[in-house]
């Protein structure tokens, strides 16, 4: 008999998974739990201050005439000893085994004088929106991310803002 048979291996998948909903992992997945690819459509504005605010947002990026700064997206995971030396995890070099996404937004033509209290930054969970005096950036993330876990510093001598965001992947579970 070996030690990591189906049924071995299916109960410390449900040990390890947090189920909420008390479904089996076997189950073919509705189309409720089926990722939608792309951007989510906005949802409509119940009351006519949220309609005013979504028109003055579209309108502010139709009109906007500053330029679009170049950026990097990059990935980041986590390293530790027993994935290097012992090998004990699953992760890969892919990333599939990255746990946050770096975007740098490279604003090289703004003044000396911009700090970090003259940059909006605008995060949500599939959309980061970043402007200055001089640019502005609307981008649709490749993955979606946690907007609360992230964290964005200014670094003044490269005039570029890092952001370092959380992503939320459905199987996080399997990889961590």
């Amino acid at each position: 008999m070996s030690l990591l048979g189906g049924e071995n291996i299916r109960l410390l998948q449900k040990l390890f998974k947090a189920d909420d909903d008390g479904s089996s992992s076997d189950d073919e997945p509705t189309a409720q739990d089926v990722p939608q690819l792309g951007t989510q459509p906005n949802p409509e504005p119940s009351t006519l201050e949220q309609w005013e605010a979504q028109q003055l947002h579209q309108d502010r990026a139709l009109f906007d005439s500053r330029k679009q700064p170049d950026y990097r997206i990059s990935y980041r995971q986590t390293v530790a000893t027993e994935d290097i030396y012992l090998q004990m995890n699953c992760k890969t070099p892919a990333t599939a085994s990255c746990e946050s996404m770096v975007v740098e937004v490279f604003l090289t033509a703004e003044d000396d004088s911009v700090g970090i209290h003259q940059i909006e930054l605008e995060v949500q969970e599939q959309r980061v929106t970043v402007g200055s005096p001089r640019y502005r950036l609307e981008l649709t993330l490749p993955h979606r991310i946690n907007p609360d876990r992230g964290n964005a510093a200014w670094l003044s001598d490269q005039k570029t803002l890092r952001l370092t965001l959380v992503m939320v992947r459905e199987l996080d579970f399997v990889n961590f």
